[in-house]
Order: structure tokens, then sequence, then C-alpha cells
């Protein structure tokens, strides 16, 4: 087996543009967040509470304004506030700051408060559109399973039934390809079609999460002719940059198959990481250090390509030089 090997290109930093094979990239760094929100209970009784929200700019620069949002649980009201201006949706709360309170300089923290009746608690809270801790929410980068066990019933329309794929977040649905093609979609494990012509020919079911991640195909077959030729090398391996520094972004050219490609394994430094039918995955960013990525297809007879390499070597920055002071005349 040839393996295609791109150079393996070195950067020094996180913010350092390099070259992978073809083009450049930039590995970035995480967003910044620009604030937090802390919630307490100053006082409370049996049919309410004091509740506190502190707000802390934790960047390193000034903010000149933040909106904190959550809601309550249904029983909870806010009574009255104060130290912030309030509108309420529901059961969702929008506070906003006071004209004299919404600048904070790097560091700086202010609070507001309410007086609510019932005990629940702030739920979903959210400061300047991001989590109230902070931290920002994880990346979907796992494709769901494949679709297993597909059957066929029917006789003048055929009705292909298939076991559910799983997903860490959940399956939105799944897309119904004849070959290269798109020919449906369905929320449902199962799929009505007319009989198709004579022919020898293959369909295909992958299922799609919420954040667009795609699981290998479950390959169908009308007729099926012997099958030995594997598939072509994906073309064009690159790695892209980061996504919430914590997972290096792979992208390739598709591959080619005779009969029908079925999907692709990722490997990183010589482990399995992913398999997808899409031409995007994710593999972890550990910091520093050297990055291998080799993918190959497979088709529906399980014959498997060549892989397709890329690699860069991510190196710490290069330490400050102090100035050398001239010499005292």
């Amino acid at each position: 087996m040839r393996l295609s090997t791109a150079p393996l290109s070195r950067i020094a930093g996180l913010a350092a543009a390099v070259v992978v094979g073809l083009g450049a990239i930039t590995v970035l760094p995480a967003p910044a967040h620009a604030a937090t929100a802390t919630f307490a209970k100053e006082s409370q009784w049996s049919t309410g509470y004091i509740g506190k929200m502190t707000v802390l700019n934790n960047t390193g620069s000034a903010i000149t304004s933040w909106r904190v949002e959550f809601d309550l649980p249904a029983g909870t009201t806010v009574w009255s506030h104060w130290s912030a201006r309030l509108t309420r949706s529901g059961d969702r709360y929008v506070f906003t700051n006071e004209a004299w309170n919404g600048t904070l300089a790097a560091g700086a923290s202010t609070s507001f408060g309410w007086m609510a009746r019932g005990s629940g608690e702030p739920q979903g809270c959210t400061v300047n559109g991001a989590p109230c801790s902070g931290q920002p929410p994880a990346a979907d980068v796992t494709p769901p399973s494949a679709p297993t066990n597909i059957r066929v019933t029917g006789s003048s329309l055929l009705t292909l039934t298939w076991d559910p794929s799983t997903d860490d977040t959940g399956v939105v649905g799944y897309q119904i390809f004849h070959r290269t093609t798109q020919v449906a979609t369905t929320t449902t494990p199962s799929w009505t079609t007319p009989v198709p012509p004579p022919m020898v020919t293959t369909y295909g079911i992958r299922a799609v999460d919420a954040a667009g991640n795609l699981s290998p195909f479950l390959p169908y077959h009308f007729g099926r002719l012997p099958d030995t030729t594997p598939p072509t090398a994906p073309a064009n391996l690159r790695i892209t940059g980061t996504l919430h520094q914590n997972n290096l972004v792979v992208r390739w050219d598709p591959a080619t198959d005779e009969t029908f490609l079925t999907g692709y394994e990722v490997y990183l430094n010589g482990a399995l990481i992913t398999k997808t039918s899409g031409t995007t995955a994710y593999v972890p960013y550990r910091g520093f250090g050297t990055y291998i990525v080799r993918v190959r297809a497979w088709d529906s007879s399980d014959n498997f390509g060549p892989f397709a390499q890329s690699g860069i070597a991510i190196d710490p920055p290069p330490p400050t030089t102090p100035p050398v002071s001239p010499p005292a005349r």
C-alpha cells in the first residue's frame, strides 16, 4: 500500500499560520468569553427568596454592557428587582445593565438582585449570549452510528426499514441516496419507494444529527455483481484549524468508487478516531506536538482504499529574549 504523504510542517504557538500539503491554515485559540454570572440566594423563606446575580468581566479589556438571561421553573416568578432593567417572555427573564453599571473594567464586577415568589432557581443562564459559567458549550463533533439491519417488504411498493442510529446528542433524520444522488429524507427509520426497474444498483441510508454530522452509509443492493475494486484515496487532505480549541478540523475531497462509497475512516497518530460519510471530521487537539492524520474510504463490498495522509507539528512559541542594554559609558 502506498501512502500519499504531505510535508510535515511546523508552527510555533496557537496563532501562527502553517502550511500543510497544498495550502496555509491558521490554528486559532478558543474565543474569549466577555463575562461570567454567578447566582446566590442572599436570604430565603417558605414562600420566596432574595436572589443576587454577580456579573464579572473576566477578560483583559473593558466591556460596556451586559445582558443576563435565565428561566425560572413554573411556580416561581420575580416580584421586584433592582440594579438592572428587566423584560420577561413567559418563563424567560432578561436583565440588562442600567446606564451606571454597564461598563466594567477588566476584572471588575457588579451585581443586581430580585425578590422571588417561589423557591425555583435560575436555569439555562447566559450572559452576553454565552453560558454564565463562562465555559463554551461542548462542540458536537461525533457522527451518529450507521443504521443497521435493513429489511425490505412489499411488492408493488417497497418499504425499507432499518434499526435506528445512535448519537450523543440525537439523530434528526436519515438521508437516502441512489448511488451518488440523494433521493429522499425521512425522520423515521423507514422509507417507501416504487419497485425500481430491473437493474443492478445500490441505495444507501445515512443518519444526520443536529450539528450536521453524517454517519457512514448502510448500503442495500438491488442485484449484485462481484466487486473487488477498492475506492480511490481521498484527495487534498488538509488540517484547517481548531474548533473550541478542543479539536482540529480535517477536510478532504471525495474519493470515488465504481459501486457505492460507504464512508471514511479517520485516524490520528495511528488510532481510529471516527467514521463518517461526509468530507469533514474532527480529531482531538492535545496541545503542542505532532499530528499525523490519515483518511481512507471503504465501499459497500468492504473494500478499503489507500490512505491519504497529512501532518503538522505544533511547537511552543519561542522564548522572548530580553533586550540587551548598551554598555555604560
